[in-house]
């Protein structure tokens, strides 16, 4: 798994040779006898043993990471190759400072220069159980990594205040003075579908978004018809979201269903993940008979994400915890659709004003506070757009551009320090 040897790759081979062709009379043998190893196969898969094996093999070709076998070979190779890497790196004299996007790289410490380490959140430790449950072991050992490069690193970059003083300040005993936050910027789409040069435009525009959305509907998991959704004129509200343990989506649910069946709204929900991968989402949707009214669009577009915002009645967003204020906030506000979202630290911070925050943000542990807020939302949309496009026109203001020019500032600011 470490080496970078042609030859002892060949030889590797060539000593494999012989026990392929010791096997070559067998499968001459098995060719010959067609019909009975057809037979014997037949009987063979009936079995439980043939059927444990083949359940496993298939398993591990769909999802590799989940072997510890095979996440322990990957990570001999990926121990040679940071070493590899290092090497070259530490011969860089040109650069005056290192950038990691991520924080579950510790090869990253091994760097010789003034390092910048980005801790976007650890989700990991806020959601232990849930996350326990999809990836066992395998989360575990990412979530050492993540413990083993932050212990080691100097600098650090995050998201939110709250990131930086919870997480990195209070459990992890980083020094404030070593931490800077760089805020999101404006997560604008409405450039992805505005249309212009029409009589209408607004018309024109809400055509194109019909248009993606119903070619969107190829795109449609689980057992959900998307022949219900493909007129394009349906009402919905809409979250945009991985299915993960801090994404909340069950909550959301029970929140939808009383919204359906008790209190009579005629909106569908339209998720963007993967129900595949939570089964639990799945299964929920099932039981409940969700069916014609939970739709589940995966990975859609850039384009399509944006038709799915501004066709939208309401967005909703209903995390548990983020690293910084979700994207939901500017990505609908930006194409005309108002949006409700969980009472959490990093979206307090950025939706400072207390009597906005009691319009639009709702306790996500409580499924009819979220209920409540979505319903109120949907009878006073337009009042709730209002207060919220003022919010909105501030944080536009700052654009990726910013921020990429707050990172480069934090990076000459080390590299000076260092000399």
């Amino acid at each position: 798994m470490t080496t970078r040897s042609d030859l002892l790759l060949v030889s590797l081979a060539l000593l494999a040779l012989p026990f392929a062709l010791m096997a070559l009379p067998a499968l001459a043998l098995a060719s010959s006898s067609s019909a009975v190893w057809t037979g014997l196969s037949g009987r063979l898969r009936r079995t439980h043993l043939f059927r444990r094996y083949s359940e496993g093999i298939l398993n591990t070709s769909m999802k590799p990471e989940a072997n510890s076998t095979i996440a322990r070979l990957y990570s001999f190779m990926e121990d040679a190759e940071a070493k590899l890497l290092l090497e070259h790196i530490n011969c860089r004299k040109d650069i005056s400072a290192w950038y990691s996007p991520t924080c579950f790289w510790p090869h990253f410490n091994q760097i010789e220069a003034p390092r910048l380490s980005c801790v976007p959140d650890i989700l990991l430790a806020d959601s232990p159980v849930g996350f326990s449950c999809v990836g066992g072991d395998r989360f575990l050992q990412t979530y050492g990594s993540i413990e083993a490069t932050i212990e080691g690193g100097d600098h650090f970059v995050t998201y939110s205040e709250h990131i930086k003083y919870r997480t990195l300040v209070e459990r992890y005993r980083v020094s404030p003075e070593s931490i800077e936050v760089v805020s999101h910027g404006a997560n604008r789409l409405d450039g992805l579908i505005t249309v212009s040069g029409f009589p209408d435009n607004e018309a024109s525009t809400r055509a194109f978004c019909v248009s993606l959305f119903q070619g969107a509907l190829c795109k449609a998991m689980g057992e959900q018809p998307a022949s219900h959704f493909d007129s394009g004129d349906v009402k919905f509200i809409f979250y945009a979201s991985q299915f993960r343990p801090n994404k909340n989506v069950i909550t959301l649910l029970r929140a939808y269903e009383y919204l359906l069946k008790r209190r009579y709204f005629g909106h569908k929900l339209v998720l963007t993940g993967n129900p595949n991968s939570a089964p639990e989402i799945a299964q929920f949707i099932h039981d409940h008979n969700l069916q014609n009214d939970v739709l589940c669009l995966h990975r859609l577009s850039a384009q399509e994400l944006a038709a799915c915002y501004r066709l939208a009645d309401l967005a909703a967003n209903p995390s548990l915890s983020e690293g910084g204020c979700p994207f939901t906030l500017t990505e609908a506000l930006s194409v005309g659709t108002p949006v409700v979202m969980a009472r959490i630290a990093v979206t307090r911070e950025v939706v400072t004003d207390a009597e906005l925050q009691g319009l639009m943000l709702f306790d996500p542990y409580d499924w009819e506070d979220m209920a409540a807020r979505m319903e109120w939302a949907l009878q006073n949309r337009d009042e709730l757009l209002g207060r919220q496009l003022k919010l909105y026109d501030r944080l536009a203001e700052r654009s990726w551009r910013t921020v990429v020019h707050e990172y480069i500032a934090i990076l000459n600011r080390i590299s000076s320090r260092s000399t």
